[in-house]
């Protein structure tokens, strides 16, 4: 073990103090409504959402897969899940402009939809599972990432290490929402770049300079030193895409911000959220290649980890302790976000829609908490389990797909008919998303290439011909009209 258990359980406690501490001095003395639980007020900065929204994104992949790609695939392997990473930003930000022009004062995408479809339950539902799915799969991985770094580097019980950094996310999310998400992601990515910009390069001086870094660039097998290597654009880089890409679409953590900021600056939210972003995976993939380097003799157990072990290789104790402080702000600033997303979620579209529509602002404030709460118990229970990172990783991806080409039609389009977005939604998560769960649990690539492809594609054709349809009935019209 690189530390000790009762080193793992002070890491782990001086991280809640000082985070729940931080959020319980700056927030204490303001009156807490539901609109600040939910939206901070719609009184984000854009600097303040840029950070906030960077590190939401910090999933325990941009953490722990990124190295993994790098030491197991090579920069073929880090490039496919590092560029749509950060792609995927960009892509978002004119669908969140879009969003907020066609509804001003919105919570949630499914809202949205719910009002743009005349109340049609069964696409407002079906985005329910798209975006409840979404974010119990930001718990499960992210709790569970934790849980693994603790046990692996201290002995310290998984079980406990899951419960606690899921805990820790969820007192203070409880405090003042997303209030207080904003807050420590400000403070949480500074701390990763600050702590990530300090001890990747100490890595690298201690491993013998930049040679060290492009000894590993075809990983450890030694067979993947080019960019674009087909089998890895096939095996990886397909899934990957399509699920990095279409995430924000079903995540309500980004459409949170969205509403959150100011109208005006969401595209410098969004563009500068994901510059920043970029920063923290490609400078951890250098810890992969280093570790794959064959100079070196690092004994990786287990590839998800291999950035805290090159770490523990090359550096003492103390570095190997920051950089675990880092993987907590990483991983709870995405927990934290979660939470609240998900208390938007189930106030808006599942209390006040289906259940009591005249709550008064305390109860529905009661209720955000009481969302959360169950939650965070359901995708913590879950991670307990220990299902592979990255199954839940491109599993979740599927299910996000299944509603990109629907938003994007729902959006921009007036004339889509409600039949056409129903059928698409439908058939995506009932076909693409249990086969990429079969094709992951077994680890069949094309099962697992062709579930995201499915996913995806079935949206684009159902809503495309849809919308074909109803350009040439329209044209029809006007032509005998006339």
């Amino acid at each position: 073990m690189f530390m000790s258990q009762q080193e793992g359980y002070l890491l782990l406690s001086l991280f809640g103090i000082i985070m729940i501490s931080f959020v319980y001095i700056l927030t204490r003395k303001k009156t807490l409504t539901n609109e600040t639980f939910l939206l901070a007020d719609r009184n984000v900065s854009w600097i303040r959402g840029a950070f906030s929204i960077a590190v939401s994104w910090v999933w325990a992949p941009a953490i722990f897969i990124c190295s993994m790609q790098a030491y197991t695939q090579g920069i073929a392997g880090a490039f496919w899940f590092i560029a749509p990473n950060i792609l995927c930003f960009f892509i978002f930000a004119p669908l969140a402009i879009r969003l907020r022009k066609n509804m001003p004062e919105g919570y949630t995408l499914p809202e949205y939809i719910l009002q743009r479809y005349q109340g049609d339950k069964r696409i407002h539902l079906s985005y329910l599972v798209i975006f409840f799915g979404y974010q119990l799969s930001a718990i499960i991985i992210n709790a569970l990432a934790g849980g693994t770094l603790l046990h692996i580097l201290t002995g310290m019980k998984f079980s406990i290490a899951t419960l606690g950094i899921a805990t820790i996310a969820l007192a203070y999310s409880l405090l003042s929402g997303l209030e207080a998400s904003v807050l420590t992601d400000v403070i949480q990515m500074l701390m990763i770049l600050i702590l990530g910009f300090f001890l990747v390069p100490m890595v690298i001086i201690h491993a013998g300079g930049w040679s060290s870094v492009t000894g590993g660039l075809a990983g450890i097998s030694g067979e993947f030193g080019n960019i674009f290597d087909p089998k890895i654009a096939y095996a990886f880089g397909i899934a990957t895409t399509i699920g990095l890409i279409t995430g924000p679409i079903g995540d309500q953590m980004f459409f949170q911000r969205g509403f959150a900021v100011k109208q005006k600056n969401i595209v410098k939210t969004f563009v500068v959220g994901g510059l920043l972003f970029g920063l923290i995976p490609i400078t951890l993939s250098l810890l992969g290649f280093v570790a794959a380097n064959p100079a070196f003799s690092i004994n990786v157990t287990d590839p998800q980890m291999v950035g805290p072990l090159a770490i523990g290789y090359f550096l003492p104790k103390g570095a190997l302790m920051l950089f675990v402080f880092m993987a907590f702000a990483g991983l709870s600033s995405t927990l934290d976000s979660a939470y609240c997303a998900i208390s938007a979620l189930g106030t808006v579209d599942i209390y006040k829609r289906y259940f009591n529509k005249d709550a008064n602002d305390k109860h529905l404030l009661r209720i955000s908490r009481n969302f959360m709460l169950g939650m965070a118990f359901l995708g913590t229970g879950i991670a307990l389990m220990q299902p592979q990172l990255l199954w839940i990783f491109l599993a979740s991806g599927t299910l996000a797909s299944a509603g990109f080409f629907p938003t994007i039609f729902s959006l921009y389009s007036t004339t889509i008919k409600k039949g056409a977005v129903f059928t698409a939604l439908f058939l995506s998560i009932m076909i693409g998303f249990p086969l990429s769960l079969y094709a992951n649990v077994t680890g069949s690539t094309n099962l697992i290439v062709l579930s995201s492809i499915l996913s995806i594609s079935i949206g684009f054709f159902v809503c495309g011909f849809s919308q074909v349809k109803s350009w040439y009935l329209r044209s029809k019209y006007l032509h005998e009209s006339t």
